[in-house]
């Protein structure tokens, strides 16, 4: 066969996305060349099918050997491909002077579009987002005018990698879902979708992606994304709590890049499994540094102590390098004050900075100011001491958190702020799980002995004597799943649950409004169809029930309601709440969704089986910030048909007057309380 055929059949694979057949005939049309020009045009489709697999070093080699016998627009696909493989060798400030000029070069459109998204990715690495996304969209337009649709998806999806790289996560995931990338023709785009809801905490469904990108990978054997999903599968190991799982990965994957000669990338692998093995490396550190990896450079020196290089960050444009920046200029404090001080300038939402900040206030032992940093560390600022007092009236706040394993306890009753220890925080998280699942296992069997005899241990733990006024509770992540109706100190007592003083003053002082009653019933539930018909036949409103409850009619019967009660089958996530959902008939609501409404329900009633669990705390934050007062449900999964005479009687309660939280109490009191709790308003 011809050098012409070999050629062509190389170049038509490769235009295909299928280096692994092309690189035969590209070899084979090497060895057919008649010319020195036809040896060197084969040779640069060797070098792009060798950049496509990984293999950026061979990549080089081969342009650089073609480069003599080139000349014209062949010379300048040649700066394109090295230009590529500059980028993906984390060679960035070479690659976008390479690129630059081949994209001034270049007539193919084709070609000077796949210049521009390695300007792109490069600028995106340097964290030039303004030069990466003008390279994007000029590209995009690019492969549109050269009925490329396909490639045009590619760089909205790149444009969604430039985003997760400046720490924009949510928008990376937008667009990732605005290019709908084919994840069967290209499974790599799996691992940039796990990359970035691991950046919002989103670590099981991360593992889910990576899992389907595992396999597609494997059979495609693309080197390059399967190197970076095990990386992926790394970061995720080392955020869900698995150090050795997450060391064992990096080091695969770094193996996996050295192979494909690309330091950059292997000196991240490397960072994650020293960070991973709670060791450090100031030469990797280096190296990430030199690759664009700012942030694990910046994490390995703060594991090393160096502390003044890392504070030099604190006025980064992206938020979580910042936010280390403060957090060294924080430990390095000499006193409180310096320490609250750069805290506070560090932001809220970080995790550590907020640590040290209740590090520093337990220390100074003043129970108003523990309760401000406490808040912090719940990602909100600690509203006014006394708007607090005022809002309270006779009732008494409790707000708990861990430090230091002890379970510790800030109380507010009367406009005097109170500390107290608790006891081992341990005890108490397993005393508070023991109740959990005793609850659960009671309300399956119909029993009460067990519970009962959990709950009067946890009371006994919480409670140094009877409570005799009603509470607001702000639990600890580990106190989230408790169901506080089971306390003994609690039975029959209106009791107040928020996620922060923040949130609960919030929808204390919303002013009252009415509105209409919507009664929703979503498909999956046995019970719920014929409990929303009992409950709108019984007090009125909009039924939306079955195949009716779509995404679209149940955000159009919440829009300015009064009372939403909704049956649905939910998934809530503690680390990226907005992301949780409730399963309707067309797919999931997502708690962002309800930011759509131009005014949200008033009182919100969950009541499906699934729709409370520990990680509810998140989302009922999310509703409280958006405008709802109330939220009722439970931390326990409650079978659907138990839950009908509860919630019967809970709107009998409420239709007669009282408020929500007593209108619970009352109902749990006579039907059990089944883990439902009243978040927010009260009243």
């Amino acid at each position: 066969m011809t050098w012409e055929h070999h050629h062509q059949a190389a170049l038509a694979h490769q235009e295909r996305g299928e280096p692994l057949r092309a690189r035969p005939h590209a070899r084979l049309a090497r060895e057919h060349a008649a010319t020195a020009a036809q040896a060197a045009e084969s040779a640069l489709v060797m070098a792009w099918i060798a950049h496509q697999v990984g293999d950026h070093g061979t990549a080089v080699a081969l342009i650089d050997d073609a480069r003599p016998a080139l000349s014209g627009q062949l010379l300048a696909r040649a700066d394109c491909l090295h230009g590529l493989a500059l980028s993906m060798m984390a060679e960035h400030e070479s690659a976008l002077t390479v690129l630059a000029r081949a994209a001034d070069r270049l007539h193919d459109g084709h070609w000077r579009a796949n210049a521009l998204v390695g300007i792109g990715i490069s600028a995106g690495y340097l964290r030039r987002s303004a030069v990466a996304e003008d390279a994007f969209d000029r590209a995009h337009d690019l492969y549109l005018a050269h009925g490329k649709p396909e490639r045009a998806r590619t760089c909205l999806h790149n444009k969604g990698f430039v985003a997760a790289q400046a720490g924009d996560f949510s928008r990376a995931l937008r667009l990732y879902d605005a290019a709908a990338i084919d994840e069967t023709k290209r499974p790599e785009v799996l691992v940039d979708r796990a990359n970035a809801l691991l950046g919002v905490g989103l670590v099981n469904s991360a593992g889910r992606a990576l899992a389907r990108a595992a396999v597609a990978l494997g059979a495609n054997g693309r080197g390059p994304a399967f190197a970076e999903a095990t990386l992926a599968h790394a970061r995720r190991a080392l955020l869900a709590g698995d150090p050795d799982t997450a060391a064992k990965a990096a080091g695969t994957a770094a193996e996996l890049f050295e192979e494909q000669r690309n330091p950059g990338w292997s000196a991240h692998a490397h960072a994650v499994r020293l960070r991973a093995m709670g060791r450090t490396s100031t030469d990797v550190a280096d190296r990430c540094e030199r690759a664009g990896w700012v942030a694990e450079a910046a994490e390995l020196r703060l594991l090393a102590g160096r502390l003044d290089l890392v504070e030099p960050h604190r006025f980064a444009a992206e938020p979580g390098l910042r936010a280390l920046g403060w957090l060294a200029r924080a430990r390095a404090a000499r006193d409180p004050r310096a320490a609250f001080a750069a805290c506070r300038a560090g932001g809220l939402g970080d995790s550590r900075l907020a640590a040290v900040g209740v590090d520093a206030a337990v220390a100074g032992g003043r129970p108003r100011t523990i309760f401000s940093w406490v808040e912090r560390s719940r990602g909100v600022q600690a509203p006014g001491f006394r708007e607090i007092s005022a809002a309270l009236g006779d009732r008494v706040l409790l707000d708990f958190f861990v430090h230091k394993g002890q379970m510790r306890m800030v109380s507010v009753s009367r406009g005097r702020f109170h500390s107290h220890v608790v006891g081992p925080a341990d005890a108490i998280v397993e005393a508070a799980e023991s109740l959990r699942v005793s609850s659960t296992l009671d309300a399956r069997t119909g029993g009460a002995t067990a519970s009962q005899r959990a709950a009067r241990v946890l009371d006994a733990m919480l409670f140094a004597g009877p409570v005799i006024r009603d509470l607001v509770v702000l639990p600890s992540a580990e106190l989230s799943s408790v169901p506080w109706a089971a306390l003994p100190s609690l039975v029959g007592r209106p009791v107040s649950v928020a996620p922060s003083a923040a949130a609960w003053l919030r929808a204390e002082l919303a002013p009252e409004r009415t509105g209409p009653t919507a009664w929703i019933a979503c498909p999956g539930l046995t019970h719920a169809a014929g409990e929303v018909a009992a409950l709108r036949a019984r007090h009125g409103g909009t039924l939306v029930t079955g195949e009716e409850s779509t995404v679209a009619n149940v955000l159009g019967a919440m829009s300015g309601a009064g009372l939403v009660h909704i049956a649905a089958h939910g998934r809530h996530h503690a680390a990226a709440p907005r992301y949780s959902t409730l399963a309707l008939a067309d797919g999931p609501l997502h708690a962002y969704d309800i930011e759509r409404l131009p005014e949200p329900p008033r009182r919100l009633v969950l009541s499906s089986c699934e729709s409370g669990k520990a990680d509810l705390l998140g989302l009922i934050a999310v509703l409280l910030g958006l405008g709802v007062s109330t939220v009722i449900a439970s931390t326990l999964p409650v079978p659907d048909d138990l839950a009908v005479p509860l919630m019967t009687a809970l709107h009998e309660h409420l239709a007669a007057g009282a408020g929500p939280a007593k209108a619970l109490a009352d109902a749990q009191l006579a039907h059990g309380h089944l883990g439902f709790a009243c978040y927010g308003k009260p009243g």
